[in-house]
């Protein structure tokens, strides 16, 4: 344990927002305060700019918890303090980059932008192949791979599950998605999902975004039926996941999944469309959690093929997985680096 008056000041940009973002930016913020870190974390966009300047003198490495809004931050308080930069990158930069239809212009900035960055930490080789795609370091930078760590969750608050029955005595089968409705998540692909399954099979939607009008217009079958259920934003926690058999990703890419991960620790397998960061995450130990194509049929396949597997396979399974990213080793990999940055 360091002592306070040698004690290492990290200080972290941060973006306020529900999602697995805000998730690891907590997990990471408190993991270093446990092994005698002292973190300070800033929201940048709402801390007044002589704070955040007085803030980066009195630190010894700046984090910047995203490699957009933060990262821009974190470059300019870098031209003033001279303090290193590290910039955390969650999603694959190219996919994110065609999604929001980036020009030309807006992409040279981004490459002169992250000239100014020290240390790249990805979330998955996904990640790094992507940005390493994209910009070409320079001899004093390094991009490292650090996968997302899980730690203990909370039970978190409950959420009210509307069970019915499958009809003829069968048992309903119940689904959970957790995530943002946005285009990227393509969360409209869980309705046509849910057409493909057995009439037991309910879903559940934990989340909010600018896709939620349009599924409740289009989902309006499934809900009368009592098969959809939409249930709002709710906090992290173990509760949004335990109620379910089964969740589902549906998204465009991914980094290193927050949700997946999550509903692994909980004991809860998660059913994706075979994007690469899905793969790189399944391969190895549980491939059959992938479906074997795109469209929704075969996420429909996928969730009966799972449910036929041996119960105590698909857990052992999921407990590997779980293990390769326990929190003392995100922690103790974050750590390496930042001490690197440290005494560069």
């Amino acid at each position: 344990m360091t002592t306070a008056s040698h004690a290492r000041r990290i200080l972290l940009l941060e973006e306020p927002t529900w999602g697995g973002v805000h998730t690891m930016t907590r997990t990471l913020a408190d993991a270093l305060r446990a092994q005698g870190w002292q973190i300070t974390a800033l929201p940048w966009q709402q801390t007044q700019w002589p704070t955040l300047v007085s803030a980066a003198k009195q630190h010894d490495v700046i984090v910047a918890t995203h490699n957009f809004g933060p990262t821009y931050c974190g470059a300019a308080l870098k031209a003033i303090t001279g303090k290193p930069l590290v910039s955390w990158v969650h999603g694959p930069l190219m996919d994110v980059l065609h999604e929001a239809s980036a020009s030309a212009v807006k992409k040279l900035w981004l490459k002169l932008l992250y000239k100014q960055v020290n240390q790249f930490v990805c979330v998955s080789r996904t990640t790094q192949n992507s940005l390493l795609s994209f910009i070409k370091l320079g001899k004093q930078q390094r991009c490292t791979v650090v996968p997302n760590g899980i730690a203990p969750m909370p039970e978190g608050q409950a959420i009210h599950v509307h069970a019915g029955h499958g009809g003829e005595g069968i048992p309903p089968l119940l689904l959970g998605y957790v995530g943002r409705l946005s285009a990227e998540k393509r969360p409209h692909l869980l309705l046509d999902t849910l057409r493909y399954l057995p009439e037991e099979a309910q879903l559940g939607i934990v989340g909010e975004g600018p896709m939620h009008r349009k599924m409740i217009h289009d989902g309006m079958d499934l809900m009368y039926q009592g098969r959809v259920h939409f249930l709002g934003k709710h906090p992290s926690g173990a509760s949004l996941y335990k109620p379910w058999q089964m969740t589902l990703l549906t998204s465009r890419y991914e980094g290193c999944p927050m949700t997946a991960l999550e509903s692994l620790a909980c004991g809860v397998p998660c059913v994706s469309l075979p994007i690469p960061a899905m793969r790189e995450l399944y391969d190895l130990d549980a491939p059959y959690l992938l479906a074997r194509g795109d469209a929704p049929v075969s996420l429909a396949e996928a969730v009966m093929t799972v449910l036929s597997l041996p119960q105590q396979q698909v857990r052992d399974d999921m407990a590997r997985i779980v293990a390769r990213h326990h929190i003392d080793g995100f922690v103790g990999n974050w750590q390496e680096l930042l001490r690197t940055q440290m005494h560069r």
